[in-house]
């Protein structure tokens, strides 16, 4: 599905975020499947879902720091289910803030796992792991494909970085405005990390894998020419 950035009319509804439902009236609206992480940047995609989970609405790339055991402001998060609910900041403006998950008994403010408690994770603007996010997540409409020694992705060599700053800012309006108003909705976070075997064919390459899922997704430059 093809999605076309729009901006917002910040109206009173925006302004004060919905009162959250019951957890027994969430849906599950968000699923974010992580495909690669590099030791620098863990690359996802955001599954945006409609109040029947197996429809896709539509599908973004993220950005967020490596998993690092769950250490605060060097990881992201654990895999897990999740609550998340509308949340307006004076920093990142409507964002999204995931208060709780499954391991941690879904306790505001308390992500559990690991051993560590990590509180403020949001959804929110931002194009590097790591400058911009410490914990967070950063939605993107798509992958930036690089065609020089100068990507991010040590050890891979591969040429993914992470979405620009303008199009994370675009991918936040899209999904503030299609998720906003619901007030809270539980989110899956699941690991298919590709440097693992995956359903994909054996012999093909890291590159190759991260590939076929993006492309699968829309999410890589159209044109897309690949790395040179």
């Amino acid at each position: 599905m093809k999605i076309t950035p729009r901006q917002i009319t910040v109206g009173q509804s925006l302004l004060n975020p919905p009162p959250p439902l019951t957890p027994s009236e969430e849906l599950l609206r968000v699923r974010l499947s992580r495909i690669l992480d590099d030791g620098t940047q863990t690359l996802g995609i955001m599954d945006v879902l409609g109040t029947n989970e197996n429809q896709i609405l539509f599908s973004l790339a993220t950005v967020e720091l490596p998993y690092k055991g769950n250490q605060p402001k060097v990881s992201c998060i654990p895999t897990d289910n999740y609550r998340v609910i509308s949340y307006a900041t004076g920093k990142w403006g409507n964002c999204f803030w995931l208060i709780g998950n499954e391991k941690g008994d879904y306790v505001k403010n308390r992500i559990s796992g690991n051993g560590f408690t990590r509180g403020s994770i949001l959804i929110h603007a931002g194009s590097k792991a790591t400058s911009n996010l410490q914990g967070c997540i950063g939605p993107g409409l798509k992958f930036n494909a690089q065609t020089n020694q100068r990507g991010n992705q040590k050890g891979t060599g591969m040429y993914y970085l992470s979405p620009s700053k303008e199009q994370s800012k675009q991918a936040m309006n899209i999904l503030v405005s299609t998720l906003w108003n619901i007030g809270s909705f539980k989110m899956e976070i699941n690991d298919i990390n590709i440097t693992k075997p995956l359903m994909l064919a054996k012999e093909l390459s890291l590159y190759e894998r991260f590939e076929r899922l993006a492309l699968s997704k829309n999410l890589l430059p159209n044109p897309y020419i690949g790395p040179k």
